[in-house]
């Protein structure tokens, strides 16, 4: 009979395992904190919850990239995208696991155990961060589909290692399964996994929230932004557009639209990725960027907008209409049966 398996909140600690969970709980902390005071917290969280799901896939082994949950979701298909195969029917779980974000109250940790715990003799001493990665290796070998790692930002925010949910904090690792390998690594490389995504979520919030203070600069810039202020409250919500899709959205015709979104690309508002003359398609340069259809800028990044009066107050308007529009959605999701 094989001895049952070491908990991760058992496991001594080291000089380098101390370390490892030092820079974890610094990034994780220093994106929570962030997040916790963000104007586009909402749309980096509607963004970040693809990149989450697609984590999860790939440790269920799929050959699944964010931009094909991306695809998917949004119902826009990319062109030159290899078809993906739905055997298992992995999109199956991403409307209810993303509409579990939209949830104001978190419950106790034990209520979302699909399993009995009980906790070992090391418990009250482990951080509330070892106790959830406890958590997550032991529900990895009882639930063999991707609901251990999709619920673990649940379970990190029901322990109070953060405010609220993070998508973007879904890591795992295979091993946990077969528990091939010594533990303590294992435990290493949970933490680095943490420590990385935490770092690329909180790029992610740098770039969205550039591109909402350039937004801002350029209403603000503009005499007559006419359409221009309604295409940058669609795109925080859907960042990817087709002239088409505006056309139909605003009411206006084709030509109309196509010159709107190429008036948003010269503005560094959008990023056209499709290289057509026509059909094109356009992109905000921060998803661009995480869904590798645009590059990172090179070199020194461009100094910010000076802050002016003017700028300050389109801000401030941009941000009540963006928190009215958002007060709307959670009302209505909260409206839909559980």
């Amino acid at each position: 009979m094989s001895r049952p398996a070491l908990p991760l909140s058992s496991i001594a600690w080291t000089a380098g395992l101390a370390g490892l969970f030092g820079e974890a709980m610094a990034a994780i902390g220093r994106l929570d904190a962030r997040i916790s005071a963000s104007p586009v917290a909402q749309p980096w969280r509607n963004r970040t919850v693809w990149k989450g799901y697609s984590t999860a896939l790939q440790l269920q082994r799929y050959e699944i990239d964010e931009i094909d949950v991306f695809s998917q979701a949004t119902g826009v298909p990319i062109a030159g995208r290899p078809s993906v195969a739905t055997a298992g029917r992995p999109f199956d779980a991403f409307g209810e696991w993303k509409h579990s974000f939209d949830r104001a109250t978190v419950r106790h940790w034990r209520e979302g155990l699909p399993f009995s715990f009980d906790p070992p003799d090391t418990w009250s001493k482990a951080p509330p961060l070892i106790r959830a990665l406890t958590l997550l290796d032991i529900w990895t070998r009882q639930d063999p589909s991707p609901r251990p790692w999709l619920c673990f930002p649940q379970l990190l925010a029901s322990m109070n290692v953060v405010a609220s949910a993070l998508p973007c904090l879904v890591i795992g690792d295979l091993s946990l399964r077969t528990l091939r390998g010594p533990r303590e690594r294992q435990l290493k490389r949970l933490l680095k996994a943490l420590r990385s995504t935490a770092a690329d979520g909180l790029e992610r919030l740098d770039r969205l929230e550039g591109w909402r203070l350039n937004f801002a600069a350029v209403l603000a810039e503009e005499s007559r932004p006419g359409l221009l202020r309604d295409l940058g409250k669609l795109v925080l919500s859907q960042p990817l557009v087709t002239a088409r899709l505006i056309a139909d959205t605003f009411e206006i015709t084709l030509s109309g639209a196509g010159k709107l979104l190429a008036r948003a690309a010269a503005h560094r508002l959008l990023v056209e990725v499709s290289g057509r003359n026509s059909w094109r398609l356009y992109v905000t340069p921060d998803m661009g960027i995480a869904l590798g259809m645009a590059s990172p800028p090179r070199g020194r990044p461009p100094s910010p907008p000076r802050r002016t009066e003017e700028l300050d107050t389109v801000l401030a308007d941009f941000d009540k209409e963006m928190e009215e529009i958002d007060t709307l959605l959670q009302n209505v999701q909260s409206s839909r049966p559980s």
